[in-house]
């Protein structure tokens, strides 16, 4: 298998970028009567306290496969607890209760409205797009049923978590948060370069002055990046981030899989690609987007002062930069400073 040539990649970044930025857009004016608070405000709130170290929990397969969570409550870690949306029901589920959770994403609203459990689910248009994706295995089955435990624990745990969320996403994301209770705290994603005086960045900047923030292109990116620039966290503990897709993954379990059977309808697997992960001596599978993604964290890495450990245990997250070691190492390592 082999990744896109760099037509094919460019063709889906851009196809990728102007859904984004379209939809984001329309979503910042929904969303500019619910804007109280934004990260400046955050930033403020917390400036006085030493600090603290975070664990960032991203919703890759190895969160479930290498037991993070439990992992992690087991500990006696006092740091923050940073969930991306997509991981937000397996922390709660489990009995982690996240310090803050990060929304960024604007496609998909009946989609990503379920992260945070959904009144109206069953009310939706059927949708078998959680029976094909590992990012919460759970629901695969009995979706129902766990859906509804999930809007009772956000609906009690809410109060206690702050949202980090962008002004792109969907404004049904926003009338959930508000309705469980969560503290809604706002920025502006990175579309493009602010410098540019076509910056759709910018317009929407001039718009609503809410702070930009660079995502890093998924809501993994986008964790890191609050922790590193807003938490100001000294160590940083990563969890269940891929960016690939286990061995034995198939094409059709991949988040890609439509767009490449566009482009490869007869063999969409030619779209893919295995990284070799020396750590782990173990084949991952990745897409065009997780592999920019990937490349994206790493150069964010070279660029900052971090010190960040991948304990994922899993995926092709690694390089200059970067720690990959096994979580109990990690942990142990922020607890002694």
């Amino acid at each position: 298998m082999a990744i896109l040539n760099e037509a094919q990649n460019r063709a889906i970044s851009e196809a990728t970028f102007k859904k984004t930025a379209e939809r984001g857009i329309r979503h910042a004016i929904q969303n500019a009567p619910y804007i109280k608070k934004t990260l400046k405000d955050l930033r403020k709130e917390i400036e006085a306290e030493v600090p603290k170290p975070a664990i960032v929990v991203s919703a890759g397969p190895s969160l479930k496969r290498r037991n993070s969570i439990e992992v992690i409550k087991k500990s006696d870690f006092k740091g923050y607890i940073v969930s991306v949306d997509g991981s937000l029901g397996q922390c709660l589920r489990k009995g982690l209760i996240p310090d803050f959770v990060v929304t960024v994403d604007p496609c998909y609203p009946y989609r990503m409205i379920r992260w945070f459990g959904d009144p109206q689910l069953r009310q939706r248009q059927p949708d078998d797009y959680f029976k094909h994706q590992d990012l919460d295995g759970d629901l695969n089955e009995n979706e129902e049923s766990l859906n509804e435990e999930l809007v009772r624990l956000v609906n009690h745990h809410g109060p206690k978590i702050k949202v980090v969320i962008s002004t792109g996403s969907n404004p049904e994301v926003t009338h959930r948060c508000l309705e469980a209770g969560m503290q809604l705290y706002w920025w502006n994603p990175l579309y493009d370069d602010f410098e540019k005086e076509d910056s759709i960045s910018r317009q929407i900047y001039e718009t609503n002055k809410v702070p930009c923030m660079v995502t890093g292109g998924n809501v993994g990116g986008s964790a890191w990046v609050f922790v590193y620039a807003v938490l100001e966290s000294p160590e940083i503990i990563l969890v269940g981030l891929d960016n690939s897709y286990p061995p034995g993954a198939t094409v059709v379990n991949t988040q890609y899989f439509e767009y490449l059977k566009g482009i490869f309808p007869e063999e969409p697997e030619k779209g893919l690609c295995r990284v070799y992960n020396p750590y782990l001596k173990e084949t991952w599978t990745t897409d065009p987007a997780y592999s920019w993604y990937n490349d994206i964290f790493l150069y964010m890495l070279s660029h900052s002062k971090s010190n960040t450990y991948n304990c994922t245990e899993g995926g092709i997250l690694f390089g200059d930069g970067i720690e990959f070691i096994p979580l109990n190492e990690g942990l142990r390592r922020v607890e002694n400073g």
